[in-house]
């Protein structure tokens, strides 16, 4: 049972690391968009990672802030 019960938590945790990825990877600079709210987006979601236990480098985090601006 209690094997079952850590497997189960183990996928769902698993599934949530995932999404927060995937979410901070579509973190886009929306036309308009103040770049303190766009970083904010980015930091809250690096916050949601770091709390189920994945840690983004300052190097990552700076090259997905670029990726994310409008290209003019």
């Amino acid at each position: 049972m209690w094997k079952t019960l850590k497997d189960l938590y183990q996928n769902s945790s698993d599934q949530r690391k995932l999404a927060l990825k995937d979410k901070l990877r579509k973190i886009k600079c929306e036309k308009d968009e103040m770049i303190s709210m766009y970083l904010t987006k980015i930091i809250t979601c690096r916050d949601e990672l770091a709390s189920v236990g994945v840690v983004t480098s300052d190097d990552d985090m700076g090259s997905l802030a670029l990726l994310g601006l409008l290209k003019s």
